[in-house]
Order: structure tokens, then sequence, then C-alpha cells
């Protein structure tokens, strides 16, 4: 495991001498001056991180501690399209060398090789820049400007990869990061965004070593059937009682006939409705009308995994499946959900 002075000692080499030499590649500083491309990026960066609107004067004091003189607005000449192309170039760079959080030992995440969740978060950008990132198209909660950033993390071995920078518009199903670099009996969680069958039948495939695993929500509109390939209809496989879990083997996918457990379990209407809430929501922001049928469903959480069962319960899947959900960190949901671990 990396060593916090050892993160301390990458992330200054690539804050000093990196950003000087990406600030001579990209145009940004032309020539040796006192004003270098680390003045600026540390600048920018610990003025954001104390500040969120900190203005050009703030920015200006921060350099003055670094020994460099300028007035605001002799940096505002600075922010040119050198300068952001510059700042993402950095950002790449800290990117690719590998960060390492603390790892989670818990006895149920040791059964894994690796447990990797992964996300993507999107931030609106003016639409000036839609030309560099492309977002989805200006509709009301959308901007024709935006930049997604992915990341991934190992929450046993306590890795991180990213973020990863892309268009707005990139679809999570296809993310930037090689869905072949998960070790042979490692397991994959991420969001309802990320399901695609392509996905789920690469990461079934068995590697050197073993097989590799999934736990994740089943997408509205998949095919179901069984061995015999009797096609199932969902809704009468639902348990109707509030709590209640249900467990049945399925083959997903009308062509790639995945075999996976099926799990469903009743939630309450506090969840349905808030569930309803965001994809509502969602529908509008997109200008759409939301699925009536997506809807109903809001009320279970049906997941499909292809953990054996005897290496994981109907219970402990759902617990896992909760790690990369909103509010907490994936320790907090693991010992709040199995306390006995």
């Amino acid at each position: 495991m990396t060593s916090i002075p050892q993160q301390a000692e990458a992330l200054q080499r690539v804050l000093e001498e990196e950003a000087m030499c990406l600030a001579k590649e990209t145009g940004f500083i032309e020539r040796e001056r006192a004003f270098t491309g680390a003045d600026f990026a540390q600048a920018l960066i610990l003025g954001w991180l104390q500040r969120p609107d900190e203005r050009l004067e703030g920015f200006t004091q921060i350099l003055e501690r670094r020994e460099v003189s300028i007035t605001a607005s002799g940096l505002s000449q600075r922010f040119t399209k050198e300068a952001a192309t510059f700042m993402q170039r950095l950002l790449e760079r800290r990117a690719s060398v590998q960060m390492q959080a603390e790892a989670v030992d818990v006895a149920l995440l040791r059964r894994f090789s690796a447990v990797v969740v992964e996300d993507s978060s999107s931030v609106l950008l003016p639409p000036e820049l839609a030309e560099v990132w492309r977002g989805c198209g200006g509709s009301q909660g959308t901007s024709e400007a935006a930049v997604k950033l992915f990341v991934r993390w190992d929450v046993l071995g306590g890795s991180l990869e990213g973020p990863r920078l892309v268009d707005g518009r990139h679809s999570d199903n296809k993310s930037p990061f090689n869905d072949d670099d998960l070790p042979a009996g490692g397991l994959y969680l991420a969001d309802l965004g990320f399901f695609a069958l392509w996905r789920l039948c690469r990461l079934a495939q068995r590697r050197e070593g073993g097989k590799r695993f999934f736990v994740m929500r089943l997408q509205y509109g998949t095919g179901l059937s069984t061995r015999s390939g009797h096609q199932l209809e969902l809704r009468g496989l639902l348990p109707q009682q509030e709590g209640e879990a249900r467990e049945i083997g399925v083959l997903v996918g009308k062509q790639a006939r995945l075999p996976v457990r099926l799990i469903m379990v009743r939630v309450s209407e506090e969840v349905s409705e808030q569930r309803r809430k965001r994809i509502r929501e969602a529908a509008l922001a997109h200008g759409r009308e939301p699925s009536q049928e997506v809807f109903y469903l809001a009320g279970w959480t049906i997941v499909v995994t292809n953990v054996p069962r005897a290496r994981l319960s109907l219970p402990e899947a759902l617990v896992l499946l909760r790690l990369r959900g909103p509010g907490g960190t994936a320790l907090s949901f693991v010992e709040r959900a199995w306390p006995d671990r």
C-alpha cells in the first residue's frame, strides 16, 4: 500500500516539476520567468479549495506567498485557451498516478480479490465550451456543454482510479475504464446507469485464476427467461408484502442468456415515493414523460448477480449493493447493515 508520505511526494512532483514541463508543452508558458505553471496551478487549486467562489485578488495573495508578484488584471490575462489545456493535462497526469485510500477490512468483502465500485458525476459548463466538452443539448436541466468524470474505487484494497474526463453526453454504460482490468475473483458494483448486457457478459467470463462477479440492479425491459427458454414476466415474480424478498435463477437477455440470480425485495411506500420523485425529475429534465411501468417497479429493489449463493447470501448481496448508494462511506454501510461482519 502506498503510504501518505509517498502520496504527498507524488502530488508535489506533479504540481511542481511536471507542472512546469506541461506548461511549456502546452504553450501556456513560452519562456522562463518568475511566473511558472506550478505557480498558476497551485494558486488556482489552493484558492478554490479554500473558497469555491475565490476572486482574482485571492489568487494573487496566494501567489505572493510563493514570492510571485502579479496584479489581478495581469493574472486575468493568463486565463487563456492554453491555460485551460494546461490545467486539463495536469489533471490527467495527476489522475494517472494511482491514489490509495484506507482499505476496508470487512470479512464480507474479503471473500473477493477486489471490490470495485464505479460511479460518475457531470459538471455543467458555459455554452461557449460546447465545442470542447459536448453536453446533452441545452434543454431544461441540461447544457450544451458539460464534462463527465468517471472514478473507480477498490473498496477492499483502497486504490482509487480517475477521474477520467469525457463529454457530458457520454453514457455511463460506455465507461472509459477497461472492464478487463477487474482481476479474477473480483466483484464489480455500479449504479443502474452502468447496466449493459455486454458488460455483464464480459465480467462473467472466466479469467486465468477464476471467475469475476457483479451485483447490479436490473435495467427495466431486460429479457428474462428460464433455462428451458420460457419467457418470464417480471410482474408475476415480484413479492407483494413490504420487506418480503424472493430469489430465483434466471437467464438475462434474449440473445445473451446469461445465468444469474434474480433478487427482488419489496420496499416501503416511503422509499417507493422517493424513487418515483427522482424518476419524475430525471424524466422531466430530459423533456420526457416517465414510464408508468418504471413508476410501478420503483416499489421493489431488483438485483441480478452471478455470485453463487454459497459465497453470498441474499441479505449480503443487498448490503453490497448499498456500497455505492448515497450518504456515508462504504465501511459505514457495511457496519450498519452487517454489524457482526
